[in-house]
Parts: structure tokens; sequence; C-alpha cells
């Protein structure tokens, strides 16, 4: 039995994966999962998401798939005082390696991606809680259950929207090479690599990707604050690492992603 808020990271092949059980309700700022899918499954309270523009509510019992690069946001309520969420982080390679062997098509997607389907939410629910008390990952299952969620509501219609489907392609290698220097990066050299009027560049890129630059800088920041935390005794010292003013607007920042503070997050 699952008491306390836990979070796992734990490895199968090449792949790593995250487990967490969550008993607090947090609210969510606009925010990306950098190459992973996220597979959760509501146990208690009520979660209002808004993606691609459209807003959705998830209760007792519904499942939620979030795909990579996808922004999206998260409120949560709870009902009779309790609000509990399983999830798991999965990187899309492995994902969609699974996926692809079922359609043998790269361009698929999902007719929904916040469900009511009681067999694949107890099935769910039995995977990441055995995967949470036995700190092993259950591969057969895992595989298992996305193949079953795949087969169910897999089809190929319009894609949902992705940072990976907007013509930012040269800014996004960018990123992905590490070209930069995350404590002075600024919009204006996002612009630069784009050779766009900074201004200009500001507007599209926030209509574009739903995220202002600003906002994607704070996600690169606390991305890799958040892969540096077992390294660091010191917060302030991260936080300057990451580029941040100080460690109250690294805190201020990192709670929005992760809904606790970077202490909190640490000890889980």
């Amino acid at each position: 039995m699952l008491k306390n808020s836990v979070m796992k990271e734990l490895s199968f092949q090449e792949h790593k994966l995250i487990f967490k059980y969550i008993h607090k309700k947090h609210n969510f700022a606009k925010h990306i999962h950098d190459n992973k899918y996220m597979i959760g499954i509501c146990l208690e309270g009520k979660n209002y998401f808004n993606m691609d523009k459209q807003d959705f509510e998830v209760t007792k019992g519904m499942v939620c798939l979030i795909p990579p690069n996808t922004v999206h946001s998260c409120k949560t309520t709870n009902i009779d005082n309790k609000w509990q969420f399983l999830t798991c982080f999965i990187p899309k390679d492995f994902f969609e390696e699974i996926a692809k062997s079922i359609c043998n098509k790269s361009n698929f997607t999902f007719k929904n991606y916040f469900i009511k389907d009681n067999d694949l939410a107890t099935y769910l629910e039995k995977i990441i809680r055995d995967t949470l008390t036995h700190e092993k990952v259950f591969d057969n299952d895992i595989i298992d259950f996305i193949t079953l969620f795949c087969e169910k509501y897999m089809t190929y219609k319009e894609k949902i929207k992705t940072i990976e489907n907007e013509k930012f392609e040269e800014l996004f290698k960018f990123f992905k090479e590490e070209k930069y220097d995350l404590k002075e990066l600024s919009f204006y050299d996002m612009a630069k690599v784009m050779n766009m009027n900074p201004y200009y560049f500001h507007r599209v890129f926030s209509k574009s990707i739903g995220l202002t630059p600003q906002t994607f800088i704070n996600f690169l920041r606390v991305s890799k604050a958040t892969k540096l935390l077992t390294n660091y005794e010191s917060l302030s010292h991260l936080a300057l690492e990451c580029g941040f003013y100080d460690q109250a607007h690294f805190t201020k920042e990192f709670k929005k992603y992760h809904g606790v503070t970077p202490t909190k997050y640490k000890n889980i």
C-alpha cells in the first residue's frame, strides 16, 4: 500500500522510465514532457487538463495519455478532501517502437487522450503500483499495456499539435545540440538562430508553440535543474548554474512545472 508520494526512475535496456504516485493535489502550469509519453490514472479527485487549445475533465478511474513535446497544463481539485494520481513517463523511442510494430506507420495519433476504460485503468494501476512497490520494471506488462492501448485507440486522423510540428526545425536543432549558454540564453538569441526580427519572432513563436520564448527558456532551465538536483547540496548554487536569478526564482519556476518545491521533489 502506497501511503506517501513516491517517484522512481528505473532502467530497462537503454531506456529510463519514471513512475510516480502523488497523493496531494498540485496545479501544473503550461509545460511539455521532453521526448516522453506520460500515461496516468486518476485514483481520487478531479483534474482539468488543457491541451491543444481544448479543455478536458479527468475524474476517478480515467486514464490519460500526454504525447511528448505537447504543451499542456493541469488544475486539480480534491473530492471529499482526496486527490491521488499515478503516472509513468515512457521514452518516445520505446513507446513508438511498440506502436509502429502494430501499424507499421509513423503518422499515427489517438482517437482520445482522456479515456474512461475500466479494464485499461485497472491494468495500468496494477503495473505502476507493482513497479513502485518492488522497484523493478515489469517490462512485459508495460509492453502489453502499450500494445492494448494502441490497438484500441490508435488512429490516423490529423495529429495533435506538438512543438515538433512547427516550423522551427533550425531552432530545435540548436537546442538539441546545446549550442548555447543557458545562463545567458534569451529570446534575442532564439530570434538570431531563426534569422528573424526579435519582436516578430516573439509573436510567431508564442502563437505557434503555445508558450512564450521566456516560458520555454524557463522550461529548459527547470529541465536541467531537475537532472542535476541530486548532485547539488546548495539549491542557490544550482539555481545560478541553471540561469535563475536566485533560489526564490528557481523555486517558483520549479513548482510551476512539478507542483512541488525542489526540496520536496528531491525527497520523494
